[in-house]
């Protein structure tokens, strides 16, 4: 789970803040997570936010039988945003912290800037309640220790109630800032389509050079070249692959700064960034069965279904 910073506004020359993968300058588990669970919680909700092989490409990887580079493109400039509201006494938002609930009346003001904008695709309103059964059922959860302490504290009084939407192309800088000009919008999260949705169904992180947030990473470095082998020979047992791509660091780091249009995504993470095997296969994956199968692998630190939002 990646544990995302406020994004600039600026999607070309962000100043000052950098997206952290983790290292040790990061808080650790166990007692900050209780002592900051609404606020983890609503980023983690965040992440509810967060083409195909060409048949020359296919029939290349089928004669190699070795992964092929990333396509080229294309790079969606669709996204999605989250707005999430006020509730009272919270003290994760300072335009929060000395006001109570939101009211009807305020939410319909929300309602009404995203019935006017010519960006907003489409939009729904979730409830406490909502947010946290899709808390819950986040992919991956079962192996993500950050998720499992959360669940044992969070109750959906901690979650803020929130709207959420897909855009489309045009001016998003001008769709967040009139969300948070409201009085009642603690904060706001804009994010672009990922470039591997509709190019893969399932992405395979290998252990990067810092472990960053992966558990399964700590204690060793990046994978060696004899593990990523043995990570492709068990990607070509899988039934149905259709193709493989392997993406490189520099790749990811293109990836993340595409999604994150407004954060500063450096250089500097590439150490915390891992390289992946992204698979197309014929049909939808059954993830929790390929986690099965790819469990205590050695160099693997996590396995993701990337098929779409």
């Amino acid at each position: 789970m990646y544990l995302s910073p406020e994004p600039h506004d600026s999607p070309d020359a962000p100043e000052g803040e950098e997206l952290s993968f983790g290292d040790d300058r990061e808080p650790r588990l166990g007692g900050w997570l209780r002592a900051h669970r609404r606020l983890v919680g609503v980023v983690a909700l965040s992440a509810l936010l967060l083409a195909g092989a060409s048949v020359g490409g296919w029939v290349l990887y089928q004669r190699s039988r070795q992964p092929l580079p990333p396509p080229d493109g294309p790079w969606p400039q669709t996204g999605t945003f989250s707005a999430f509201l006020c509730q009272g006494g919270d003290a994760a938002s300072e335009a929060c912290s000395d006001r109570g609930a939101v009211t009807g009346e305020e939410k319909q003001a929300v309602a009404a800037v995203l019935n006017t904008s010519p960006v907003v695709k489409d939009f729904h309103f979730e409830t406490q309640e909502e947010a946290l059964a899709n808390f819950r059922a986040l992919p991956g959860a079962e192996e993500d220790p950050t998720h499992e302490a959360l669940l044992d504290t969070i109750e959906a009084a901690d979650l803020p109630e929130s709207y959420r939407g897909a855009i489309g192309p045009g001016d998003w800088r001008a769709l967040k800032r009139r969300l948070e000009a409201l009085p009642d919008v603690s904060r706001v999260y804009v994010f672009r389509d990922h470039f591997w949705w509709g190019k893969a169904n399932l992405s395979i992180a290998l252990c990067p050079q810092a472990a960053g947030i992966y558990e399964r990473c700590e204690g060793r470095g990046a994978a060696s070249q004899a593990e990523k082998d043995d990570v492709l020979g068990r990607i070509h047992a899988l039934p149905g692959v259709e193709a493989v791509y392997f993406e490189d660091r520099a790749h990811a780091l293109k990836v993340w700064r595409h999604v994150w249009w407004q954060g500063a995504v450096t250089n500097r993470d590439l150490p915390n960034l891992p390289e992946a095997y992204y698979v197309k296969l014929t049909a939808p994956p059954v993830i929790r069965d390929i986690r099965k199968s790819f469990a205590g692998v050695a160099g693997v630190a996590q396995v993701s279904d990337v098929s779409g939002p």
